[in-house]
């Protein structure tokens, strides 16, 4: 397994877009977007929304995501009040009676906002929910309050993210994030008196100060909290790209097998707890909805992670926020200057995205089969220009026990040696990976 890791331990996208952002060009215009949305839009199913708060009180020196540090508590009603606008934008320019099947927070840090803030927000936006509404949230321990938890259990978002990283608290000062066993412990309690459906715990490994031992010991701390699903991401490691990594200690950062040797770890723990894997690198219990929809071969990927449902719209509110329909993608202003100027002017904040030709589409679809239910068919692709190096390819990953390939019917089915791979796998199919020379993405081991 050691030289398959030095093998295949390379730069390549996480594919929960395809194509993946670095490789969008021609961004749908407001117009063109809009038609999107109304092309896609289908009232029995409604939209999925996504809100992106992206204000932290604190800095974590190891994250990638779009976030502003602040403690100014006032930003929180201020930034609402713009999601708010954002909304009102798309009911007035829409033709259609849009209806939320699933609202997702992300961030930064969501807890960021308000209990009260929350309430106005969800208090507006719950006239639209359908009748099966399902919420999600990513929380931050340290400021998630009891009231918080009341709120969003109000108004059913019912399945909670917490990150927690790592429990040993010398890796936490290392990467600043302090925040104790303790602190998670009461906070899961006090969620379970509320009734959440769901409790998922974000983990990383490969993060500096990181050993067998201390890795060891979070998994167990997490086991003894009982959660039902488990997301075990791998760092990423970008300082030239990501300027707050570069507060890391690069000497304490393990690398390739070590690396790996840290997720094994982990996993194995966790399947010996009776979680079962779900794709690349998420753990859920035989109870949860994940591994239920895994059994069926119906699992889902999206920019949040793995799902088990979907919409055909994907709205995304807030600076940063992705959306997406069959034919394009479209992405928000990123800086939140230009974001609130946009709405002022009554437009959509729109600054980046990308047209899906017939094609991309086509790829789309193979690499959702390949890194949500690990297998795929390409037949569709027969005259795909580059089918010969992908065959080649796929055929070397064969060769090397990752998965089987039937050259003739074009469908491929990774093995179970092949799931440490899943990101390898697809990228034999991106056309744009191939057309690029440099390759600016995390490594996928």
């Amino acid at each position: 397994m050691n030289n398959l890791i030095k093998k295949y331990d390379i730069k390549g996208p996480r594919y929960t877009s395809y194509p993946p952002v670095p490789f969008w060009n021609g961004a749908p215009n407001e117009q063109t977007w809009l038609s999107h949305i109304e092309r896609s839009y289908d009232e029995n199913e409604g939209i999925d929304l996504y809100i992106h708060i992206p204000y932290c009180e604190k800095l974590c020196y190891y994250c990638g995501c779009n976030r502003t540090i602040s403690k100014n508590k006032k930003l929180s009603t201020i930034y609402t009040e713009m999601i708010l606008d954002e909304w009102s934008l798309y009911k007035r320019k829409l033709s259609i009676d849009l209806k939320i099947r699933s609202i997702h927070f992300g961030g930064g840090t969501p807890t960021f906002l308000s209990p009260l803030d929350f309430e106005n927000l969800l208090g507006e936006l719950s006239e639209f929910f359908t009748t099966d509404f399902k919420g999600s949230i990513e929380i931050d321990p340290r400021t998630c309050k009891e009231e918080h938890l009341q709120v969003l259990k109000k108004y059913s978002i019912n399945r909670i993210s917490m990150g927690i990283q790592d429990f040993d608290p010398q890796v936490q000062k290392i990467i600043n994030r302090e925040q104790s066993f303790e602190l998670v412990e009461k906070l899961v309690c006090q969620m379970r008196d509320c009734g959440f459906e769901s409790i998922n715990f974000d983990l990383i490994y490969g993060l500096p100060g990181q050993t067998t031992q201390t890795i060891s010991d979070t998994i167990d701390q997490v086991i003894k909290l009982d959660p039902d699903m488990i997301a075990f991401y791998s760092y990423a490691h970008l300082p030239e790209r990501i300027k707050n990594q570069k507060l890391l200690p690069n000497d304490l950062i393990p690398f390739g097998d070590k690396k790996r040797e840290l997720y094994e770890i982990g996993k194995e723990k966790l399947i010996n707890s009776s979680m079962e894997e779900i794709g690349l690198d998420h753990f859920a219990k035989k109870s949860n909805y994940l591994c239920k929809v895994k059994r069926e071969g119906k699992l889902l990927r999206n920019f949040m992670g793995y799902t088990d449902k979907k919409s055909s719209v994907l709205l995304g509110l807030g600076v940063t926020s992705i959306s997406n329909t069959p034919f394009s993608f479209a992405q928000n202003e990123k800086e939140i200057k230009e974001y609130k100027h946009a709405l002022e002017e009554g437009v959509l904040p729109l600054f980046h995205g990308h047209i899906q030709s017939q094609y991309d589409q086509l790829i789309e679809r193979i690499i959702q089969d390949i890194m949500c239910n690990e297998k795929a068919n390409f037949e569709e692709i027969s005259e795909y220009p580059h089918i010969d190096k992908v065959l080649f390819e796929l055929d070397q990953m064969q060769k090397d026990g990752l998965l089987l390939l039937e050259t003739m019917a074009k469908k491929i089915k990774v093995l179970p040696r092949g799931r440490t791979f899943l990101r390898n796998i697809a990228m034999c199919f991106d056309s744009y990976l191939r057309e690029r020379k440099e390759n600016n993405f995390s490594r996928t081991i």
